[in-house]
Formats: structure tokens, C-alpha cells, sequence
């Protein structure tokens, strides 16, 4: 049996994470077979990002910025206003929704993400929300949260530090869209609530961090042709390397010396 990895991430941005992550688990990955999905490559990851407002999407993420786009829309209490509405049999409603989760919490329909932003204080440890229920997943054989828990941290009077759970993680098609998400759905609910919060870092623990075996290829490509940045950590295609008094850099980081 292989050892299971545990990296800790350090990034300056949400774009510098993901690209780490995957680096990180396409070279130290556990090769692992889960009962209903294909192979993947795991670790055990803890990633804390500095900045999560500026370059939030790599230019290697599989995807565009309008399905990013149109994620940040759907991780906001007006979607689960509009997901409740749908009948039982809607052909739309899905297995879990994370709006629903976040702003109709659990039977009584408390509003755990909206009440626990109104009541932070700095210092306090205990503004979480879970999204996991035991009743509801347990029995299920697949399709449950892979998001499970947050918290938010008031640092000072301005300053929000936010921490998310996972208990599963698609780090290559998954991260580099609900990241962001995640972030603008907080800050919604700032904005909403006339709170003067600022979202200043970001740690994000994932229990089981993997890429899918279907995902591996197309990492394998981006690194033939791509590799990080030794400054912002960020991927970077290999020929526009820039020489600097620093060493080599990204033109991003060129343009900041």
C-alpha cells in the first residue's frame, strides 16, 4: 500500500494554488481506486491562499471564466430561493445543492451562513455551518456533499480569514471553479448585509484531494509544455520565461519589479 501524502500550500493567489495542487499531486499522488469512481491520485491537502480577490483562474484551468461565471450566480440565496420553489420531480434539482445548504440549513430552514456572518466578533471560533447531515448521506451510496463545513474568522473590524472542509476534492475540474465561487458567494452576503468585511485569506483543508485518472492526460500535457513559475508558483508556459536580476520569471512577475 502506498503512503498517502499530506501537502501544505502556500500561494499567493487562487491561480498559484490550483497550480501547485496539481503539480503536487500529479508528482506525490497515492494511486487509489474509490468503490464507485475510477482510479485517482490523492493527497491529503491544507492549502493557505494570501490573496483571494486578484488572479483567481490559471490560463491552464480545463474550462472559461463563463463557467466560473455562472457558478458564482448559483452560490447565492436567490438560487436557493429558486431551487426550494421546484417541485420533488423537477428534472433540475440535483442531489445536493450547496446554496440550499448554505442559506435553508437543515429542517427548520435555519439560516446558518446569514446568521453566522451577523453575529461575528472578533476572536470567536464559533461562526461554523455544516453541510453534511448524517441522516440524509450516510445511507446514500454516492452523490453526497463533497463540501462538508465552513467557518468564518473576523480577524479585526475589517478583515475575514474563511476556512472550507472537504471531505473530497476534484482538485483539476472542481477547484478552480468552486474556489471562487465560494469567495463570491461571502462576499455577496457582505455586501447584502452592509458589512464592511473584507475576505483577506483563505484556508482549505481536503480530506481526500485527488485527480481522476480521465484528468491525468491532460495534466500530464500541461506540464510538458507549461512548469511553475519560481516566484508566484503560478503554471506558466515554458517559453515566455522572462531573465531577471531574480532569476527567471513569468511576465506577471516581471511586470511587478
Amino acid at each position: 500500500m502506498m503512503k498517502m501524502e499530506a501537502v501544505l500550500i502556500k500561494a499567493k493567489s487562487i491561480s498559484s494554488a490550483w497550480s501547485q495542487l496539481i503539480y503536487e499531486i500529479y508528482q506525490k499522488g497515492e494511486l487509489h481506486k474509490p468503490d464507485y469512481k475510477s482510479t485517482t491520485k490523492r493527497v491529503h491537502a491544507t492549502i493557505y491562499i494570501e490573496d483571494v480577490n486578484n488572479n483567481q483562474v490559471n490560463q491552464a484551468v480545463p474550462f472559461g471564466e463563463n463557467l466560473i461565471t455562472k457558478y458564482k450566480e448559483e452560490l447565492t440565496e436567490e438560487y436557493a430561493d429558486w431551487y426550494i420553489s421546484l417541485p420533488e420531480d423537477d428534472k433540475r434539482k440535483f442531489d445536493y445543492c450547496y446554496a440550499k445548504q448554505l442559506f435553508r440549513y437543515g429542517k427548520a430552514a435555519y439560516d446558518t451562513l446569514n446568521t453566522n456572518v451577523a453575529n461575528m466578533r472578533p476572536g470567536s471560533r464559533r461562526h461554523v455551518g455544516v453541510l453534511w447531515e448524517n441522516e440524509v448521506h450516510i445511507p446514500k451510496f454516492e452523490d453526497q456533499p463533497c463540501w462538508i463545513a465552513y467557518k468564518v474568522e473576523l480577524l479585526d473590524e475589517k478583515q475575514v480569514r474563511l476556512y472550507i472542509l472537504y471531505r473530497s476534492w476534484d482538485a483539476f475540474g472542481g477547484f478552480p471553479a468552486n474556489i471562487p465561487a465560494i469567495v463570491e458567494g461571502f462576499k455577496k452576503v457582505f455586501r447584502e448585509q452592509n458589512l464592511p468585511y473584507e475576505i483577506s485569506s483563505l484556508i482549505a483543508t481536503g480530506w481526500d484531494t485527488h485527480i481522476y485518472e480521465a484528468d491525468l492526460q491532460a495534466v500530464e500535457k500541461i506540464f510538458r509544455t507549461n512548469e511553475l513559475c519560481p516566484l508566484c508558483r503560478c503554471i506558466t508556459p515554458k517559453h515566455s520565461f522572462i531573465q531577471t536580476t531574480r532569476g527567471r520569471a513569468c511576465p506577471d512577475c516581471k511586470k511587478k519589479m
